[in-house]
């Protein structure tokens, strides 16, 4: 009934347009229910602006990164002439932090002043409320309801379902539209009903994003639809990659070994990633039958292989992306892009309508 309410309502309400999507997300935050993924090596600061610009929520991605990175990334976006400073934020690896001086991150929130933290992959029950008091809204993902009610018990404002389906390193047991509908009856059941819940992994389009606010999210993340956006930093030879992925079913694989292939045999997310398959993921049934001595070779002819291309994509290395990178056939602004997201979720939201009698 609710689905039923919801789409006869969006179907028989004039609004204008950007005012379309009505959720608990865009009341609160004053956005569109849109995230971008704080995704390393591809989420810069320019990226973070224009999503910020376009009316979502942008945050720089520095995990794997430096503190100085994150600096640096966060004065490109502040720079930028549109961006909107309360939409913007930046996202750190819980690992990350562990490793840090106590009272690192006191200083970092003083410092770069963000509306929006999204804490990755780990325990965030140490730092919520350090992010909360500097007046930030506080982002944290997870893997199950589980994960998704202990997040919201540690003061977690925005509970990320993170599916299997996403790009990158993700909780690797279930798709986010099985995630979300359990992720929110649990939080509804533990008392939680306030906290607000997003979907992570397989929305790459308007079609996408409807379905997860249909299923219970209250926005979605954006992950690999903007890795080609034009101010994203991934290279002119990954953005090929995922254009030319034409289902990522086929397209991608997800597991541990693009990591061990490039010399990282534990990743501070713990987590299996997913990436576009090429000759560098094709080396791993020898890979994993090799002594130490042949895998050593193989990571050379990785190496050499990465070199030799001018850099990772389509053919050798790690080009991050979901399972839905099938959708995405282009590299536009990040503006154009998010406008055509909501402008399909919105009309497709619409023809739901058609489906009740």
């Amino acid at each position: 009934m609710r689905a039923a309410r919801l789409v006869a309502f969006l179907a028989a309400v004039p609004m204008p347009r950007a005012m379309a999507l009505r959720t608990r997300f865009t009341q609160r935050l004053r956005s569109a229910p849109i995230v971008l993924a704080p995704m390393g090596g591809c989420a810069g600061g320019r990226l973070a602006a224009a999503v910020s610009a376009a009316g979502g929520v942008g945050l720089v991605g520095s995990g794997g990164e430096s503190l100085d990175f994150l600096r640096r990334e966060w004065a490109l976006a502040l720079s930028a002439p549109a961006v909107e400073r309360d939409r913007l934020g930046f996202g750190l690896n819980v690992g990350q932090l562990d490793g840090y001086a106590p009272g690192t991150l006191e200083a970092l929130l003083e410092e770069l002043g963000p509306k929006h933290v999204y804490l990755s992959f780990g325990d965030v029950a140490p730092y919520a409320q350090t992010v909360k008091g500097a007046g930030a809204t506080l982002y944290s993902n997870c893997g199950d309801s589980a994960g998704a009610v202990a997040h919201a018990a540690a003061g977690v404002d925005v509970v990320v379902a993170q599916g299997s389906d996403a790009g990158g390193h993700t909780h690797p047991r279930a798709s986010v539209f099985a995630l979300v509908p359990q992720c929110r009856t649990a939080l509804d059941a533990a008392g939680h009903g306030d906290a607000l819940l997003i979907a992570s992994g397989g929305v790459a389009d308007g079609r996408g994003l409807a379905a997860a606010l249909l299923l219970g999210a209250d926005a979605a993340v954006l992950g690999t639809t903007l890795t080609v956006a034009e101010e994203s930093t991934y290279a002119p030879s990954q953005k090929q990659a995922v254009v030319e992925t034409r289902c990522g079913a086929a397209g991608t694989t997800i597991g541990t070994f693009i990591d061990a292939i490039r010399g990282i045999d534990d990743h501070s997310s713990g987590l299996p990633g997913r990436c576009v398959v090429n000759k560098s993921t094709g080396l791993e049934a020898a890979y994993r039958e090799a002594d130490d001595a042949d895998r050593e070779r193989l990571r050379a002819e990785h190496a050499a292989g990465v070199r030799d291309a001018g850099g990772e994509g389509l053919e050798w290395g790690a080009t991050w992306a979901g399972a839905a990178c099938g959708l995405v056939t282009s590299v536009r602004p990040a503006a154009v892009i998010i406008e055509s997201v909501l402008d399909e979720a919105a009309a497709t939201l619409g023809r739901g309508a058609e489906l009740v009698t």
